[in-house]
């Protein structure tokens, strides 16, 4: 069964409350947005979008931004009534503990605890305890994913300098997209005029 995170994995979330929320740049060491290049063509990461933001002891944590299920949260928490309530499908965060839930949202509530700055505008909540608060009292205000993405120390500046990944600076509107599909391809569209192809 999916749980949202506890236990060890809160300590995670609260090294992770002491990261920089900065923004402007498009680099690593800001939360960036990072657009799958060709070179991931047939991998898993194909046509991915993802938000990342680095962590205070190096690496970096982020969630795939363009990969609904179609699994509704209902399905993950049959014991939770107000997860019907949930009217989006959840996520695929990524690879790394995919069977937690985490929840990404514009804001938070005062009292919804550790909720982290991913990036200015965009909490992500790990606490069960306020994820299930969150599902109970404003079941739509949050998007939900189920596992995230997690980079060792340097690993995702190796994979840029690889050219796995293209860099956009991150905004709330690009974490948390209206409408995931087609997102990709937007972002690649993007690329290619920029460049005069």
């Amino acid at each position: 069964m999916i749980k949202p995170v506890s236990g060890i994995l809160a300590a995670v979330a609260v090294t992770a409350a002491l990261m920089v929320g900065a923004a402007r740049s498009a680099e690593p060491s800001s939360a960036v947005i990072l657009v799958a290049s060709p070179r991931l063509s047939d991998t898993p990461f194909e046509q991915t979008v993802l938000v990342a933001a680095p962590l205070p002891s190096g690496g970096h944590m982020g969630f795939i931004v363009n990969r609904p299920t179609t699994v509704k949260l209902e399905a993950l928490f049959p014991d939770q009534a107000p997860a019907r309530n949930v009217k989006e499908s959840v996520y695929l965060g990524g690879p790394a503990m995919p069977r937690v839930v985490f929840a990404l949202m514009r804001g938070a509530p005062d009292d919804v605890g550790l909720g982290i700055a991913l990036l200015p505008g965009v909490v992500a909540v790990f606490d069960k305890a306020a994820i299930d608060q969150l599902i109970e009292t404003t079941p739509n205000a949050a998007r939900y994913f189920a596992g995230m993405m997690l980079w060792d120390v340097d690993e995702l500046e190796q994979q840029v300098a690889d050219g796995l990944w293209e860099l956009r600076p991150a905004d709330a509107d690009s974490a948390l997209p209206a409408k995931a599909p087609g997102l990709w391809s937007s972002l690649r569209s993007a690329t290619a005029s920029a460049d005069g192809v």
